[in-house]
């Protein structure tokens, strides 16, 4: 990431590591950051030292690799590789947010992995909705600093990377293993997993049950004795998981999380997030660090 200009940027984290890399398992950090900027702000053309992924946060604005220009708006993971040259722009009339990792491959896990992003470099974009709470997490760790921030730092940055890998694999293929063809398990793990990728997106449980070849009433009645709740409260908590981190975290306010996760309004995101972590968004940001991790279960 070669920040050309500082006019038009609104708020920039940016951690930097070029000249001592931070050595991970399977990569070595270089650059972790994200940067939010006025509409029509541009990063200039330049020519990658380092593997790159992006990831769109909020606005719309166009990626160019390779003089390639990719139409680009929230969710979307580009992907850039050593030697291709970059260019990132806001659209005009609308602000961007980005956050963005630079590193490099080492180690026989980092060699492989880099072999399979080079085979999947066609792909132009993925969406990839995960990789917001990586990145909050790798930001709250070089914050914070805590005794043992740099291995929870590797964990996060080497999700962000194989996650990535994933989303490009999967592009075009089954969304989720089914109990039939050896893979999946029980019918309700396979569900499970399914709506730990995609809790942000599902809207129709019986629609889900429908794709997976079950009825909805003994898909319902088998992941609840399965999980132990139904499957509705289950993405509900999923939700909620995240919304909690966006909410310490700072990157969206109440109106952008309830837009996130598909809420009618406002009030019905903030009814169901006080009725599953037991406050209103308001009051639960209002806590210390300490306070609010009573309420920091993960499911």
């Amino acid at each position: 990431m070669a920040n050309c200009l500082n006019f038009g940027k609104r708020y920039e984290d940016d951690n930097r590591y070029f000249q001592n890399p931070v050595p991970f398992r399977m990569a070595e950090l270089y650059q972790v950051g994200e940067l939010c900027c006025e509409a029509g702000f541009e990063i200039g053309k330049h020519t990658q030292t380092v593997w790159e992924i992006t990831y769109i946060v909020t606005g719309r604005g166009t990626v160019w690799v390779d003089d390639r220009p990719i139409a680009a708006a929230e969710d979307d993971v580009i992907v850039c590789a050593p030697g291709q040259t970059h260019t990132i722009r806001a659209d005009r009339g609308t602000p961007l947010r980005f956050c963005y990792l630079g590193f490099m491959f080492t180690g026989r896990h980092g060699a492989e992995c880099e072999r399979q992003y080079r085979s999947l470099l066609s792909e132009e974009k993925v969406r990839c909705k995960e990789l917001l709470m990586l990145f909050c997490k790798v930001s709250d760790e070089l914050h914070v600093k805590n005794d043992f921030y740099l291995p929870m730092v590797g964990a996060y940055v080497e999700q962000i990377i194989l996650r990535t890998l994933q989303a490009l694999s999967e592009r075009g293929e089954r969304l989720f293993a089914t109990a039939t063809d050896g893979r999946g398990g029980s019918p309700a793990h396979a569900v499970a997993r399914y709506i730990d990728r995609h809790y942000r997106d599902i809207e129709d449980i019986r629609a889900l049950a429908a794709e997976l070849g079950y009825s909805y009433t003994y898909l319902a009645h088998i992941f609840k004795e399965k999980i132990g709740v139904t499957i509705g409260s289950y993405i509900i908590m999923k939700k909620m998981e995240e919304a909690k981190w966006l909410l310490r975290s700072g990157r969206m306010n109440v109106s952008q999380i309830a837009v996130r996760f598909n809420y009618q309004s406002v009030q019905s995101f903030s009814n169901s997030f006080k009725k599953t972590v037991g406050l209103s968004p308001a009051d639960y940001q209002a806590l210390s660090p300490q306070e609010a991790e009573q309420y920091n279960r993960h499911f």
